[in-house]
């Protein structure tokens, strides 16, 4: 498998920068890296995409798997003005997206499942101790709805769709049934999953990843890797997410059963731990690529 990192694990760290992201993870030694459109953006104030893609060209480490974006129930089914004109911001960005993709190489654009949310001073975070409000139909319905003109606004550029399930009391999808009759919903092929291990664990602290048995591995676009702290469900939160070396999560039952399936491609490390973003991000990429290697290299 294929050893990659998330921007979001040092996206909150003062010094870090795309650029610096890019020129470290190579360092480093991670083979893809998964970038964070809101750093993409702040670079291409001053460079252009003809950087990015020289920068690809001369390097060793690959893109994989642009992101991402969350969905909401309401997304493209606008009726109102101010609904119509989110619509039209939400399209936009997602064009440009797909445009800078297919330029860059990069044929993924990541997708998150409907999530509570609310705000905090390093973004936005996931609402874990309340009852989603939908019902299953109604999730499998905008969720499709939303999906559909999104592959087919991303396969004009030649860009597949990763769709990431959060499972917990606060997200939409609970399990991988489901995750998948949403993908079939939509009968495009430009779709597939991320798996990520902390948004499977959440439901009921599950360490039992066999749950992936029935998973085609050629609809597998990404893995996201970390662990987490040992709090209890409503306490704990991504920001309790953790580098792969130790926590709660049975992160070696999450690479087997990947693993037995068939699944050889990226698994990226993706940390929001408010604690690291008080690290230099030079320290945080290399212990994100030597815990996460560690781990990767047991399972090869």
């Amino acid at each position: 498998m294929l050893i990659g990192y998330q921007q979001g694990t040092g996206i909150g760290c003062a010094d870090a920068s795309f650029e610096k992201d890019l020129l470290l993870c190579e360092e480093a030694g991670f083979d893809v890296i998964e970038i964070r459109f809101d750093s993409l953006a702040r670079y291409l104030v001053k460079h252009s995409i003809k950087d990015v893609k020289s920068f690809f060209a001369s390097n060793r480490i690959r893109p994989h798997c642009m992101g991402g974006h969350f969905i909401l129930p309401g997304n493209l089914a606008g009726d109102t003005r101010e609904a119509k004109e989110l619509d039209a911001a939400l399209m936009t960005k997602f064009i440009a997206c797909c445009h800078i993709a297919e330029q860059i190489g990069d044929p993924y654009f990541l997708i998150i499942n409907h999530v509570l949310q609310y705000a905090t001073p390093q973004g936005m975070f996931d609402v874990l101790d309340q009852d989603y409000p939908y019902t299953r139909d109604e999730v499998s319905e905008f969720s499709v709805r939303i999906l559909k003109r999104l592959c087919a606004v991303a396969a004009d550029y030649g860009v597949s769709l990763a769709w990431e399930p959060v499972c917990g009391r606060g997200g939409s999808v609970k399990t991988m049934e489901h995750a998948m009759e949403i993908i079939d919903g939509t009968g495009y092929k430009n779709i597939g999953l991320c798996l990520d291990s902390f948004n499977q664990y959440i439901n009921g602290k599950n360490n039992d990843f066999s749950i992936f048995k029935d998973l085609p591995a050629d609809k597998i676009i990404t893995a996201h890797i970390n662990n987490c702290d040992d709090e209890p469900l409503g306490v704990l939160s991504p920001q309790h997410r953790r580098f792969c070396d130790s926590g709660a999560i049975d992160l070696d039952n999450f690479m087997m059963n990947l693993k037995s399936i068939g699944y050889e491609g990226p698994v990226s490390v993706e940390v929001l731990r408010p604690e690291y973003y008080s690290w230099p991000v030079e320290k945080v990429i290399s212990e994100a690529y030597r815990t996460t290697a560690e781990l990767v290299r047991r399972h090869d």
